[in-house]
């Protein structure tokens, strides 16, 4: 009988429940891991890869695709009783996310004690040092080896195949020591949907003349991005593998990666660069042992090109890193060379040896041949696993307690380095969804959380009862100050002359400030009466009373969260205005902007559902205020431009997917209409969108049709673009966008930013901005906020025909958290500027407001020009009678 696990039922919230609460499948029971008569008959069934596959792992062009693999891993697990499979759930786009349970069939038999032993390590508050000890004896480490993410590095997840076969058949020392005295966790592939699309391609255009690659994301939403989700958890991988770690508590993390052919043929640890004070010393020191035990075993082997001291991945979390270091398990980061198309030879041009070829410390000796293959990816793959594996099984009592327990013991105990004693949230908030959201991210991630009975004094100043406080003296105290805190990104150099050591994309992971809340860091102890918050949810709104028939029900418009609101409402129907300027009713002052609903059945049920939902008030007034404004389009037609493979454009559909938009994504084939107009009321350009993306696109001789939606539409399909906008549409270009959006309409506008790094850099901040809360396009935005910009443009209006929405500071700080070089270049610039063209409008975000989903304070500068640009204008008169200015299909009404 197979031992899997039954996937977990559909929906991402139930898969993660269960998650938690699942214990392995019992193995038929072994006398260890040595191969009895009974054992080694049952390993004798077990096909090796080659058999199983039909290719040795590694042979030129061939690779097994992820449902194969896994049907191995379940059949191996079938058959061997030192393996178990079980399927954590199901991915974004329905594919099985599974891992492979592997040890002595005596630790798998007592795996819930193990994973007990784990728990009460992790949290030292109920163990003593002297208990952690005796339980750090008990216990095995976890070692969790997670063997693709980026999926388009293709070579770990074929190696995987080896490593399991091995383990799970043969009887040495090696494999005697690994299974008694540790348990490895392996995920086959943390983006399973990507290792499917990769692979598919590769193995559909075999034989024809259409490019290996695959061209477009490789996870449906993130793409290469799928490990930079480590601090919104927007993504449904990303939260099983939050659980995973939870459930487990691995002493070693394993990340195998790939990079770029040039270089060393691998890295291993330790680290270069830079570290955040927040990552544990002993985590760096631990790591750096494992890479250097593998250094050795490469050595040993005869394989050269090891690298490291490099990839300074403990400032920030956008790589591999993530929550697992805060915890107290060391991550281990592999990286090996890439070859030519995923699974062909890479070929120096010149004959001479790959990679540098000068011996230094961090590269003790250099690799000698001109030719560099995918068997060679699978080979020291291999080796640098069992080195891993080996250092973790025999230092695994070290591991567990100087790691698991000592890490939360010491920010229980001390709290964090830099002295802060807790963070207040405090409990009148502009965006009450935003700091659900916030919130709910800390309880995510075990952060704990009180809430204060009645007002208290911290700093010398006053807060309300209901406000929320995070201390630092808890076992993720360090995480809390990760990613509450604010930073201030050193300025760090190699040498005189070398440039800053940046990393990856972000300088900063200060959620409050990415996502608009009110959070004080306080330094100074203080009292305050606390209970213990159990359960994050949403604040607990009720509809108000019916108003009469002259009345309304009105939205505020701070919260990006209302945007889900307005989606609701649109794809309902149902008609919905906004205040042109501020007003007041029942004694209550509202912004410009404010929403204005009819206060019809149908409208108060699509609210109070909606609004439950995000925890937004609705209010009703019984006489609509008088104010002139405008009624948004009916089911406002969105199109989205994203750009084959291009990232920024796989979070947008993200977003408008979370939040309900109307959307398409704009396709080469929409260009063969009469007119874009037919089919959109606004297009969004994503960051990243070139006009060779849009003229030239991809090649049909080197794509098929599958991928017909992002051909290139030629000068026609260019100067179509340009009628859209003439003709009445909108269109909305986000970060780098803007230069393609200021070719098509020769916008009055230039860049502000010098190119030279030395001159002006950012490396990923949040930057102080000044909005106009009066202008459409920032209504619902406070005065001041901080925006993300990273390695994009800020700009000057070259006449008064446009309008400024946002700009940087002329005076006073820039820099609101991360890093920032040359900010005089930058003062007083435009980021977010609105221009009329035709009878069409033009919005420019010259900062990446959507980036990743992170910067979400800054949403509304997005739907708000959404919606507005195809909305109509309607005089005080008609907004207080709540007369439709479009007809129930969209057309607009003359008057």
């Amino acid at each position: 009988m197979l031992k899997t696990r039954p996937p977990l039922l559909y929906g991402a919230c139930v898969a993660l429940l269960a998650l938690v609460g699942a214990t392995a499948t019992a193995p038929v029971a072994s006398a260890g891991p040595d191969l009895t008569r009974a054992a080694a008959a049952r390993a004798a069934s077990i096909p090796t890869p080659e058999q199983h596959f039909g290719f040795k792992m590694g042979t030129e062009g061939k690779l097994a695709s992820y449902s194969d693999v896994l049907k191995y891993m379940k059949l191996i697990a079938e058959r061997s009783d030192r393996v178990d499979y079980q399927t954590v759930g199901p991915t974004t786009m329905g594919n099985e996310y599974g891992t492979v349970i592997i040890s002595a069939p005596k630790n798998l038999r007592r795996l819930d004690r193990l994973v007990e032993i784990n728990q009460k390590l992790a949290d030292p508050r109920g163990t003593t040092p002297e208990e952690a000890r005796r339980l750090a004896a008990e216990g095995v480490p976890f070692y969790h080896l997670e063997a693709t993410i980026h999926s388009s590095e293709v070579g770990n997840g074929q190696a995987i195949n080896d490593i399991v076969h091995r383990l799970a058949t043969e009887d040495s020392d090696f494999t005697r020591n690994v299974l008694n005295n540790s348990v490895v966790v392996l995920v086959p592939s943390q983006n399973p949907d990507g290792q499917q699309l990769i692979i598919d391609h590769f193995n559909r255009t075999a034989g024809t003349d259409y490019r290996r690659t695959y061209p477009d994301l490789y996870h449906k939403y993130t793409g290469h991005d799928d490990n930079r989700d480590w601090t919104m958890f927007t993504q449904v991988e990303a939260r099983y593998r939050l659980e995973l770690e939870k459930k487990y508590r691995p002493a070693i993390v394993h990340i195998m990666h790939q990079k770029g052919n040039s270089g060393s043929r691998i890295f291993v640890p330790p680290y270069g660069g830079i570290t955040s004070e927040n990552v544990p010393a002993n985590m760096s020191a631990s790591v750096s042992a494992i890479g250097q035990h593998a250094a050795r075993a490469f050595a040993a082997a005869g394989k050269t090109g090891v690298g490291s001291l490099d990839y300074h991945i403990f400032w920030t979390l956008e790589q591999p890193v993530g929550y697992f270091p805060f915890t107290g398990a060391g991550v281990y980061l592999t990286e090996i060379a890439s070859v030519t198309d995923y699974a062909y030879p890479q070929k120096s041009q010149d004959g001479r040896p790959l990679g540098p070829q000068q011996a230094r410390m961090n590269l003790i000796e250099p690799y000698r041949s001109d030719t560099w293959t995918l068997a060679d990816i699978v080979d020291y793959a291999k080796i640098a696993t069992y080195a891993g594996m080996e250092y973790t099984a025999s230092n695994g009592e070290k591991l567990l307690y100087d790691n698991l327990y000592a890490v939360p013991h010491e920010y229980l105990t001390k709290g964090v380095p830099s002295g802060t004693f807790a963070f207040v949230v405090d409990a009148e908030q502009r965006d009450t969804y935003a700091t659900f959201e916030m919130l709910q991210r800390l309880e995510w991630t075990e952060v704990e959380i009180d809430r204060a009975k009645t007002a208290f004094v911290a700093d010398g100043k006053r807060y309300d009862a209901g406000s929320y406080v995070i201390k630092m003296h808890q076992p993720r105290g360090n995480w809390a100050h990760q990613v509450l805190g604010t930073d201030r990104y050193p300025e760090v150099r190699d040498c005189g002359e070398c440039p800053v050591l940046l990393p990856y994309a972000e300088a900063t992971t200060s959620l409050p400030l990415q996502l608009g809340v009110d959070v004080a860091e306080v330094r100074t102890p203080f009292d305050a009466q606390l209970e213990r918050v159990t359960s994050v949810q949403p604040p607990q709104v009720t509809m108000p009373p019916a108003p009469s028939a002259k009345g309304a029900y009105l939205v505020r418009p701070e919260s990006y969260g209302t945007i889900q609101i307005v989606s609701a409402l649109q794809d309902a129907n149902i008609p919905t205005f906004r205040g042109g300027k501020g007003f007041s009713a029942k004694g209550v002052d509202y912004p410009a902007g404010t929403y204005i609903v009819p206060a019809t059945p149908q409208a108060r049920n699509v609210l109070a559902t909606a609004s439950a939902k995000v925890g937004l008030q609705v209010t009703a007034v019984d006489r609509t205020p008088k104010v002139a404004g405008v009624q948004l389009k009916p089911k406002t037609r969105v199109g989205l431009l994203r750009g084959v493979g291009n990232m920024p454009g796989g979070w947008d559909m993200w977003q408008f997917d979370q939040y309900g938009i109307n959307y398409d994504v704009v396709s080469a084939q929409d260009f063969q209409r009469k007119s874009l107009n037919e089919l959109y009321d606004t297009i969004v350009v994503s960051s990243g969108v070139s006009r060779d993306d849009i003229v030239e696109g991809l090649d049909p001789a080197q794509y098929d049709e599958a991928y017909s939606w992002a051909y290139g539409v030629g000068e026609k399909g260019w100067r179509m673009l340009q009628q859209f906008v003439r003709k009445g549409g909108t269109l909305l270009a986000i970060g780098d966008s803007v230069q393609t959006a200021q070719q098509l309409l020769d916008l009055p506008m230039k860049p502000a930013l010098p190119n030279d790094d030395d001159e002006f850099v950012t490396g990923g901040s949040l930057l102080n901005q000044e909005f106009d809360p009066d202008n459409p396009v920032a209504w619902g935005m406070p005065e001041s906020w901080p925006v993300w910009l990273y390695d994009t443009q800020a700009w000057e209006l070259t006449d008064d025909s446009g309008e400024v929405v946002s700009n940087y500071p002329a005076e006073g700080e820039i820099l609101a958290s991360g890093y920032l070089r040359g900010a005089e270049h930058i003062r007083g610039t435009t980021n977010v500027a609105s221009f009329d063209v035709g009878k069409g409008q033009v919005v420019t975000y010259g900062s990446e407001i959507t980036f990743r989903t992170l910067p979400r304070a800054q949403y509304n500068l997005l739907y708000n020009a959404i919606y507005h640009g195809p909305a109509a204008e309607v005089d005080a008169t008609a907004v207080q009678q709540l007369r439709p200015q479009f007809s129930p299909d969209g057309a607009l009404l003359k008057r």
